[in-house]
């Protein structure tokens, strides 16, 4: 009989994509996935570090689940793995494994070994992932695509470089072999995944971002591209005409504001203004009719002042996003950001979450209204 194993994701479509990359690693050596953490022979948590909140959350859940089932192989996996190594080891004594994000592919043979030993696994985390032949998907209309790994930004507030490791890119043919793959499988939406896409680099023929989606787009029985995330250093006028022309892009626009100061904006190393910001989502919008943009936004920032959180909120109220993901700051170990001291008090935080929030909810309102009158 097949061993079962129950596999949880925390945090981005990053992690979902590498969650079903592991479930494809362990189909292809006979597993079968199951619903439910009381069927299953194997436990593994894929775990998000970039805000504290979703890690607590993912190893407060774990310890819950060992204190119902005993006999089973546990794993915690990915960012969290990566960036608490083990400490994670007392943090849960009866975990069998801690498998960072560039040993994911060895995932089925450290499992093994659990029987055992205990294993810690952080070699690499700039390996490149192996092409799997079992190409696993949750969804069967829509599916994510990984074009790249990692990021070389280097945001003050953000771990993922610490985590995940420099920008590796993809070939252009195995995006490509993946994408017709899908679409024979009924597959017929697609979002592109990459830390920051416009670094795109194709390795072999040395395509960027706009001529991978120039290439992508000619796939016969594709219906839809998406993409995300783009960064604002890097987006430019011959994106935008691409998601102008090309007819099968979607025309949205996920493009992290971060902050409305400018101060705030050069202690996070983001390399752009809010001038800058404002004029790129004016030009996106006047090149493509209809376009829907998104973003990103921190609150509570060391040093954030009243004026700097005053200034984020005429931002958004000038820019009018159609819908924004906005998070109260929380130290990440190892980032530059981590190093200065986190002064904006927890209610404080809080409170200009809750009004930044409230502020985008109307604004989203708004615009949805326009549209459906349309």
């Amino acid at each position: 009989m097949s061993k079962k194993i129950y596999l949880r994701t925390f945090g981005c479509q990053m992690n979902v994509r590498d969650s079903e990359f592991i479930a494809g690693l362990f189909l292809e050596k006979g597993y079968r996935l199951c619903s439910s953490p009381k069927e299953a022979d194997v436990i593994l948590f894929n775990t998000c570090a970039v805000r504290e909140h979703a890690q607590t959350r993912a190893i407060n859940n774990v310890a819950q689940l060992m204190s119902k089932y005993n006999s089973r192989v546990y794993g915690i996996v990915g960012c969290a793995a990566q960036a608490l190594k083990d400490e994670l080891f007392r943090k849960l004594p009866k975990l069998d494994i801690v498998c960072g994000t560039g040993e994911i592919a060895r995932l089925p043979a450290l499992v093994k070994r659990a029987a055992n030993e205990k294993i810690l696994a952080l070699n690499d985390i700039d390996r490149p992932l192996p092409e799997l032949k079992l190409a696993y998907r949750e969804d069967g209309k829509s599916a994510y695509v990984s074009i790249m790994r990692g990021c070389n930004n280097f945001c003050s507030y953000c771990i993922v470089p610490y985590v995940r490791g420099k920008e590796r890119s993809r070939k252009v043919d195995d995006i490509s072999d993946e994408v017709k793959d899908l679409v024979r499988q009924g597959i017929r939406n697609i979002t592109l995944l990459g830390q920051n896409v416009n670094s795109y680099r194709g390795r072999g023929k040395p395509y960027n971002f706009i001529e991978l989606l120039e290439e992508i787009n000619k796939i016969d029985g594709l219906k839809k591209i998406n993409f995300m995330t783009s960064h604002p250093k890097d987006a430019n006028t011959e994106l935008f005409k691409a998601m102008r022309d090309l007819d099968k892009l979607v025309k949205h626009l996920h493009l992290p504001l971060q902050s409305g100061s400018d101060r705030i904006l050069k202690l996070m190393n983001r390399a752009y203004t809010t001038k800058t910001y404002s004029r790129l989502i004016a030009k996106a919008r006047e090149i493509v009719p209809g376009l829907r943009v998104t973003s990103d936004i921190i609150v509570g920032f060391p040093t954030e002042k009243e004026t700097n959180f005053k200034a984020t909120l005429n931002l958004v109220k000038a820019i009018r996003f159609d819908m924004a993901y906005i998070f109260k700051y929380s130290p990440r170990p190892g980032t530059k950001a981590c190093e200065m001291k986190d002064d904006v008090p927890q209610e404080l935080k809080k409170r200009r979450h809750r009004i930044l929030l409230e502020l985008q909810r109307k604004i989203s309102k708004r615009k949805k209204g326009v549209e459906e009158r349309r």
